[in-house]
This record gives C-alpha cells, sequence and structure tokens, in this order.
C-alpha cells in the first residue's frame, strides 16, 4: 500500500499598501499587551521583592543599618523578624525552632545586607542518630542567644558580653573546657548552686564537676580589638560530655580603625646615594579626636629624617590631622631599607585589662612603612651564584647582570676583569685562596643600548673525586672611584655519581 503524499504550497502574497500602514501599529499594541501579561517573577529580583512584601507595612528605614544577627526571637509566639524589600523573605516564619536555629537565619540574613562573616553560623549541633531528644546531657541556649553582635566598636575597644544557657536531658551535664579562637577571652564559667533558690547568686565552676539537669549557666566573654580590623567574627568551643560534641558560640563586631593613614607605605623605589628624595603621609582620627603623637623610636637609619607636624594643634599640642615627612638623602649608605614607624598617641585605649608590659595604660598607635632600595654606582642581579647540585665533570654557567647608575662612568666589557678567590678573611681585608677558582672561567659581554653588562661564570668541571658543598668569591673588578669592584658569593653542592644527561 503507498503512503498518501500531501505537499502544502503556500502563495506568496503582497501587502496592500493599507496594511503595510497599519502593521506596525499593530505591533506597539501587541508589544504593550505582553507586558502588562507578563509574570512577576520573570521580572528580575525587583519584582519578586515587591511580592514578597505585599500585606506588610513597613516605616521608612526599618532594615537599614543593622542586621539580625544574635537578635533574640520570640520562641513561643513562633514568628520571625519581618523581611525588608532588600532581604529575602524568612522561610521560617510560622513555625517554631530548635534552641539555636535562628542563628542559621540570622547570618543568611547578615549576608544579604552586606556583611561578611569571617565564621559559619553558629548552630546548635544535632542529635546522634537513635538518641532521643531527652536523653543524655544537655547544653543550651534560649533561640538567638548563641552568638551576639557588638555592632561597631573602635579599634582597641574591650568589649563584654554574658551568655546566658541552661542544662536539659536526663543526666548530668560535665564540662571539660572552654576554648575561645583568636581575640577573646572567657576566664571563667559560673553556675547555679545546687539546690539553690531562684534568682541565687552563680558560683564560679570547677571544669569537671557535675551540673544537675535544669542548672543556669553564665560564660562572661571579652572582645579584644587590639589591632584589628573590619569585621570580627570569633567562637567559643564548649567541650562537654554532651552527645552532640563541641557546642559554640559567637562574638561578631565591625571594628573602625582609630587613625587613618594616607599612605600606609612610603615606597621610595630606587634612590642613588646622594640623591635627596621625601615623601609625606597625613593621619587622622577616624572620629576627629586631637590627640598628641610622637613616634615610638625616633632613631632612623643613616641619612634618613622624619617630621611629624599637626595641623590647626590646640594649645596642648593635640591634633585630629598630622602629617609625616621622610627625608632620604644625601648621607644614606648602600642598602634595602625596609622600617616600621610607630606612631604613638597619649589618648588612653578604654579597657581595664589595656595595660603595657610597664603596667602604663595603652594608647592608640599607628605603623606606618618605608622601603627604599638605596643604591651605588652599580646594581647587579642576581646577587649570588648558585651553582646548585653538581656532580664531577658537569659544565654548569650562572650569569650576572650589572648595571651602572653614574652618567659620567661608562661600563665597557673590555676594560673589565673577573676573578674568583675564596671568601673574605674573617675579621680582616682581603679574601681567603680557594684551591676550586681554577674550575672556573669567566665572560664579560657588553649589552646593547645601556650602560649594562652581563658577567658570566662558567664552572668547568670539578674533578673526580670531588664531594661536599662548596664555597668562593667572584670579583668583579669595575674600576669605578667610588666602587672599584663589587662581589658575589659562589655556592654549590658536589656529589659522585653520573653527569646528568650523560650517563655513567
Amino acid at each position: 500500500m503507498q503512503p498518501i503524499r500531501t505537499t502544502l504550497r503556500l502563495r506568496r502574497t503582497v501587502p496592500s499598501p493599507l496594511c503595510a500602514a497599519l502593521l506596525p501599529a499593530v505591533l506597539l499594541v501587541l508589544a504593550a499587551c505582553s507586558s502588562e501579561q507578563r509574570p512577576a517573577g520573570d521580572g528580575g529580583g525587583e519584582a519578586a521583592s515587591a511580592e514578597d512584601h505585599s500585606g506588610h507595612d513597613h516605616a521608612a528605614d526599618d532594615h537599614s543599618g543593622h542586621d539580625h544577627a544574635g537578635e533574640a526571637h520570640d520562641s513561643g509566639s513562633g514568628s520571625a523578624p519581618t523581611p525588608s524589600s532588600s532581604k529575602p523573605v524568612d522561610e521560617h516564619a510560622g513555625h517554631n525552632h530548635g534552641p539555636g536555629e535562628h542563628d542559621a537565619v540570622a547570618a543568611k540574613t547578615a549576608a544579604a545586607a552586606g556583611r561578611k562573616p569571617s565564621a559559619g553560623p553558629v548552630t546548635l549541633p544535632e542529635l546522634p542518630p537513635g538518641l532521643g531528644e531527652n536523653e543524655g546531657p544537655r547544653l543550651m541556649y534560649e533561640v538567638g542567644q548563641g552568638s551576639h553582635d557588638f555592632g561597631r566598636l573602635m579599634q582597641g575597644e574591650v568589649a563584654n558580653h554574658t551568655f546566658s544557657l541552661f542544662t536539659r536531658g536526663n543526666e548530668d551535664l560535665v564540662i571539660t573546657q572552654v576554648k575561645p579562637t583568636c581575640g577573646c577571652t572567657v576566664s571563667k564559667v559560673m553556675v547555679e548552686p545546687p539546690s539553690a533558690a531562684e534568682g541565687a547568686e552563680l558560683v564560679r565552676y570547677n571544669y569537671g564537676d557535675a551540673i544537675p539537669v535544669g542548672t543556669r549557666i553564665e560564660m562572661p566573654a571579652v572582645l579584644h580589638t587590639k589591632n584589628k580590623n573590619g569585621h570580627q567574627n570569633v567562637r567559643i568551643n564548649i567541650f562537654s560530655n554532651d552527645p552532640r560534641g563541641t557546642i559554640q558560640l559567637g562574638l561578631e563586631a565591625d571594628v573602625d580603625m582609630f587613625f587613618n593613614l594616607s599612605p600606609r607605605f612610603l615606597n621610595f623605589g630606587r634612590v642613588s646615594i646622594g640623591e635627596v628624595k621625601t615623601l609625606k603621609a597625613s593621619i587622622s582620627t577616624a572620629r576627629g579626636a586631637p590627640v598628641k603623637l610622637e613616634m615610638a623610636d625616633a632613631a632612623m637609619p643613616a641619612g634618613t629624617t622624619a617630621e611629624l607636624t599637626p595641623f590647626n594643634a590646640d594649645a596642648d599640642g593635640r591634633s585630629a590631622q598630622w602629617q609625616l615627612s621622610v627625608t632620604l638623602g644625601p648621607d644614606t649608605i648602600e642598602q634595602n631599607l625596609h622600617r616600621a614607624i610607630a606612631l604613638v598617641s597619649d589618648l588612653e585605649i578604654p579597657g581595664e585589662d589595656q595595660k603595657t608590659a610597664t603596667g602604663a595604660p595603652s594608647t592608640y598607635q599607628a605603623t606606618l612603612s618605608l622601603s627604599a632600595q638605596i643604591v651605588g654606582p652599580f646594581t647587579y642581579q642576581p646577587n649570588y651564584l648558585s651553582m646548585g647540585l653538581v656532580r664531577p665533570g658537569q659544565v654548569v654557567t650562572r650569569t650576572v647582570t650589572v648595571e651602572c647608575h653614574d652618567e659620567e662612568f661608562l661600563l665597557d666589557a673590555e676594560q673589565i676583569g673577573v676573578s674568583v678567590v675564596g671568601l673574605p678573611v674573617p675579621g680582616g681585608d682581603g679574601y681567603q685562596e680557594w684551591d676550586r677558582a681554577q674550575h672556573f672561567s669567566s665572560t664579560v659581554r657588553q649589552q646593547e643600548g645601556k650602560n649594562a653588562v652581563d658577567v658570566e661564570l662558567r664552572l668547568e668541571g670539578m674533578p673526580d673525586g670531588s664531594t661536599g658543598s662548596f664555597r668562593g668569591t667572584m670579583l668583579v673588578h669595575l674600576g669605578h672611584p667610588d666602587k672599584p669592584e663589587i662581589a658575589l658569593t659562589i655556592t654549590g653542592v658536589c656529589r659522585g655519581g653520573p653527569i646528568p644527561g650523560r650517563g655513567r
């Protein structure tokens, strides 16, 4: 039976002038209708946010400037904070939670608000499989009480918070250790005495003692912000016989720098001996507090001077803005200079534990770094020659580039000499003799278009039977009146065996 084939033929027609004129208007009407019927979820985050808040009335800035990390919610009502238009809907609204569960939600809310926590959310660990809700000892805290956010703190401030906990389950709890992470201290754990009346004063807990079910516990914690900056998120780890494992508490704060430095790093780059160069940095207090300011160590490297100048100082010499000027030259010496300049104010850091080693109160400080490569007539790279691991008879070459910075002195490869000697004479002038110097040769090549040369050192091969490390010196004789020669240390290790690539 033959299949039936059907062919559809389309006839091309030319629209009339009237249809052609009406076509643009029809297309505009269709586009407008399509826009009105577009689903809210298809329009991106803004449409979705508007839908999220249907049925809620918010005053302006209800949710601005803070997050919900660490806030306590009413566990009895099962309610959650009303979400703002810029944050995700609280998926947990309308039902109850076990203690600690809201901390994870708070962490998500903080992230939506632009916070960058340095650790994960504080939550109570899950029960091991097969264990009932009230079996074994339990260390608990109320919903939202597992973490505390201090908000904004000034660098150096000491913030205190006391965590309130309690025991649950059907066995006594035993705490073996409380270990905070860096930046936090917990000096003691306070517990309710056995058979004490409600509201009785808590006593200090001795690690390892049994804590009956239903006992109140308090843990005073201290957050230290000295030398801290930005968002801080620390943890307090509580080790006990709770079958869920380690229980965590958290402290958070955003720490503001007391001083603003611009720039914080003075990089002089390459400075020639005899050259004079000055860089400046501005120092201001973040909140406009006037202070006296001085350098902790007034002694500076040779040829370097530093000066602190206040702007609009009061009668006592205090100011909220200072300027540090650092000058190199003209009497600097050839070196790679790296120096930290500590600036000390007279304003004490609040907190009774902020004391120096001498017992004096600690004050706000700032540290500014400076660096410079102070060069003589020549610079060279690398600064030493490592021949590496070699075998007897193995040929190795190394090259050092020497560049002249004296515009009145010309490096001429044909006038430069190279010698290989031993190490410097201890406590004296000159160099020791070296029995392996005879195994080295050298070549000097001019660099085209530069006042520089390449010096190639060639190890022609250590004699058979050589073993152990070797050290010597390559002297490049340049003939400059201020720096006649440069010395580079030669190092290497010789081991017996086949030469790499040549077999036995």
